[in-house]
């Protein structure tokens, strides 16, 4: 069974890297800022990770 640190995590991961515009993230930022701000901080690396794999996928292919 997953935590709840780990359904947030999970369900952040999702929306910022695969559905989220670049306006919806503004959006999130205007709405609440805190909880972006720890989200993006939190899960950084993550994220990062995302963006590398997603720049190798797109030279690939």
């Amino acid at each position: 069974m997953m935590s709840d640190k780990q359904i947030e995590k999970q369900n952040f991961l999702c929306w910022y890297g695969m559905y989220a515009t670049e306006d919806d993230i503004d959006k999130a930022n205007a709405i609440n800022k805190p909880a972006m701000d720890r989200l993006i901080n939190e899960y950084s690396y993550d994220i990062e990770r995302m963006h590398i794999s997603r720049s190798l996928h797109e030279e690939l292919f």
